[in-house]
């Protein structure tokens, strides 16, 4: 009999399988061009188990979404006594992917150039670019909910909305780094400002 643990780490070794397979499809082809039989040929299983696990294709686009939204929900539930935006801050502005705990110094030219590539295609997709707005838009409940605010939860779901702009249009110019660091800080820190003046701690 398979335990429940090693079913668990089969069953997540590959989603993660299915995920990183199509990460390359999507990268060579263009999200529009690759088809889930694709996705499932190049993962070895059926495309039963890759709708499965991601539902359609765009969910395997946008596969670290919902580990984003957790981790800025998850930072408003920890945050104390600050307020909603100064708990969110530093994800939103310290380095360029939300979830990750690499600074904007640190980014090295393969992993930009990779970040690159990934925005192009999401760029180039009008699938895509539909999704991002409604991924961004549904965010604002559980925001408003672990924040304490409606209002300050739309506005801050515009403010990840500018975030990522001007990261993939910083990505597509071919800015370095630094440069996009800099359009971020200034534009979505003034943002933030506002939001602090505006709201404080709208949670009490």
């Amino acid at each position: 009999m398979v335990s429940n643990g090693l079913r668990e780490r089969k069953r997540a070794a590959t989603r993660q399988r299915v995920s990183d397979c199509a990460t390359r499809l999507f990268e060579r082809d263009g999200f529009e061009n690759v088809t889930l039989a694709q996705v499932a040929e190049a993962a070895d299983v059926s495309v039963k188990t890759v709708t499965n696990y991601f539902g359609a294709k765009e969910d395997l686009f946008f596969d670290a979404e919902p580990a984003i939204l957790e981790a800025l929900v998850d930072a408003l539930r920890e945050r104390a006594a600050a307020s909603p935006t100064s708990a969110l801050r530093p994800l939103v502005l310290d380095g360029p992917v939300l979830t990750a705990p690499r600074p904007w110094a640190e980014v090295d030219a393969v992993s930009w150039d990779g970040m690159r590539i990934w925005s192009r295609c999401e760029h180039d997709s009008p699938t895509l670019r539909t999704r991002r707005a409604a991924i961004l838009q549904s965010w604002s409940d559980p925001l408003a909910a672990a924040g304490g605010s409606v209002p300050w939860a739309a506005l801050m779901v515009g403010a990840l909305i500018l975030r990522h702009d001007l990261l993939q249009k910083g990505l597509l110019e071919g800015a370095a780094p630094a440069e996009v660091e800099r359009r971020v800080k200034d534009g979505v820190g003034q943002a933030l400002d506002a939001l602090e003046r505006g709201f404080g701690q709208v949670g009490d």
